[in-house]
């Protein structure tokens, strides 16, 4: 699935996590439930407006489709006279994207989701996948890290992180959550949703 639109309170964790289950209730009901009516539409297409959502992707993420979405992105930033404020909404969006890539769990039903709202000239860009539920910890304190960081806290990791990489690790080196701290303007904000015994959908949040 793939929205996009020009449209006004801006969108939470938690309206997330609402507008999320709407659409993978949508898409992915069982057979006897499987075709969308037009209610069904509706509903998702006004909580989309209603938490300003300016693009939304529900489905299986590959570099391709980074291409696609990157592009469209683009034609929204077009407007904007701020050159290097673009700049930084790009690199967050790509590197939320790569991440999506590079750490969901390896199976087909298990889809990725990209959603960009923009309110008061604020945009936020949210990625989740499905992760292990054994690898959540690790990320939770590095995520609490980052937040409770400065910064030049953030900065001084990240170098940390650059001079102990190897070229070999990719997006999975750790560094991409930095990267998107350092970028955005506000804190991240994160959360973990218990999909079942052994997995957990991971969204993660960036405004700039």
């Amino acid at each position: 699935m793939l929205y996009g639109m020009v449209h006004n309170q801006p969108m939470g964790l938690e309206s997330l996590n609402l507008v999320d289950q709407s659409i993978r209730h949508v898409f992915y009901s069982s057979d006897s439930e499987r075709h969308m009516d037009l209610s069904q539409a509706i509903l998702l297409r006004n909580s989309l407006r209603q938490n300003h959502v300016i693009m939304a992707y529900n489905g299986t993420v590959s570099d391709d489709l980074m291409i696609t979405l990157a592009d469209l992105l683009k034609e929204r930033l077009v407007a904007n006279d701020d050159v290097k404020r673009s700049k930084l909404i790009f690199a967050v969006f790509m590197e939320g994207v790569q991440n999506l890539i590079w750490h969901g769990k390896d199976h087909s039903e298990n889809m990725g989701m990209i959603l960009i709202t923009e309110h008061e000239k604020e945009i936020t860009i949210m990625c989740g996948n499905r992760i292990e539920k054994d690898q959540t910890q690790g990320l939770k304190d590095r995520l609490a890290q980052i937040k409770g960081a400065d910064k030049d806290t953030i900065r001084q990791l990240y170098r940390d992180g650059m001079s102990h990489a190897s070229e070999h690790e990719g997006p999975g080196s750790g560094l991409g959550l930095l990267e998107i701290a350092r970028r955005s303007t506000q804190p991240i904000s994160y959360t973990f949703v218990d999909v079942d015994d052994s997995s957990v959908d991971f969204i993660l949040a960036a405004t700039i």
